[in-house]
């Protein structure tokens, strides 16, 4: 859990985020790359631990969301893999 905490703190005050992180320093970046490999690694092990398969779970969240939220079925954009478009 530490491990989302410190990648909340990145983003704490940073406010709205352009994608690619133009205004960012390519330190910066590196250091949100770590700590997004450090959440993604805990996750795929507390999946692994819990008995869930993730991919799995991950699909069904996705459709589960296209029922609940149909109008961001309208939004989302597969050249980025984004719910968003631009």
């Amino acid at each position: 859990v530490g491990e989302v905490g410190e990648l909340s703190e990145i983003f704490q005050w940073k406010g709205e985020v352009p994608k690619g992180l133009p205004d960012w320093k390519e330190e910066e970046k590196v250091h949100l790359g770590e700590e997004l490999s450090d959440v993604l690694l805990y996750l795929v092990r507390l999946s692994d631990i819990c008995g869930i398969d993730l991919g799995k779970a991950a699909l069904r969240k996705v459709e589960l969301n296209a029922v609940k939220y149909p109008a961001s079925k309208k939004n989302f954009n597969t050249s980025n893999g984004t719910g968003h478009t631009g």
